[in-house]
């Protein structure tokens, strides 16, 4: 601050000027730059995943890259991944969120908790409900072909019908079947996510029942994009505690 008056330098705890007095003092700006820093933004179209008309799923995140997959009324699907992708380890915090925001939309209380390790096959813990639960979580599809596709071409297409949908859900639990046993397995299906639904769900469940059961699970989830587009595998009892 300065006193308008005589131009005297104030300190920033007086009042007044000590030679004009009070209320002879201006504020004084210093010279400086203004900057706007962007951040990447993504977007995420979804169709109702209940629709008995097909549906389709446009995700193009904010880490880059694109999957666009839809479904027909029969249930044909086609997958067009492009662009790099996340998945993997570098994908399971979103899939934490995602599946403490489906779980809360069925009126759990979730909360994540530190301390997961690999080496327990633990990619996450969650508090639901006031139990500790272990989470594993699996990337979708698990046929690696795909993703090797996607690195060398940066590029990637899969199609095919209700049955290779329920081969595909098939497949990532097999693959976690010796790790998951006692934990709420999480099948990753962000880049896939117009696939599975509650129509997808009664064909694996009528083809090979409970996997939950099954598989000796907490629960069983597919996680697309949103909570929107996930669905849980199993029959709807309730968790045990553990």
């Amino acid at each position: 601050m300065v006193c308008e008056v005589c131009g005297r330098d104030l300190q920033p705890l007086e009042r007044a000027c000590p030679t004009c007095g009070p209320a002879h003092y201006v504020l004084k700006a210093q010279p400086g730059d203004y900057r706007i820093t962007g951040y990447p933004m993504g977007t995420l179209v979804e169709g109702p995943p209940d629709s008995t008309e097909g549906r389709r799923v446009d995700s193009r995140p904010a880490s880059g890259g694109r999957s666009y997959s839809s479904t027909d009324p029969t249930g044909a699907f086609t997958a067009d991944l492009s662009g790099p992708l996340v998945r993997g380890r570098h994908g399971e915090e979103r899939v934490l969120k995602v599946l403490t925001q489906a779980l809360r939309a069925r009126g759990e209380e979730v909360s994540s908790l530190v301390g997961g390790r690999d080496d327990r096959g633990e990619d996450g813990l969650l508090s639901i409900g006031g139990q500790t639960v272990r989470i594993q979580i699996v990337s979708m599809p698990v046929d690696p072909t795909v993703w090797k596709e996607l690195s060398m071409d940066d590029a990637a297409s899969r199609e095919g019908t209700t049955d290779d949908a329920v081969r595909m859900v098939r497949d990532a639990l097999v693959h976690k079947k010796d790790k998951a046993a006692g934990t709420l397995l999480a099948l990753d299906a962000a880049h896939v996510g117009a696939i599975f639904g509650p129509r997808l769900v009664a064909a694996y469940q009528a083809a090979y029942g409970d996997p939950e059961e099954e598989f000796s699970l907490v629960e069983a989830w597919i996680i697309g994009p949103s909570a929107r587009s996930s669905v849980r595998l199993g029959l709807r009892r309730p968790p045990p505690a553990v």
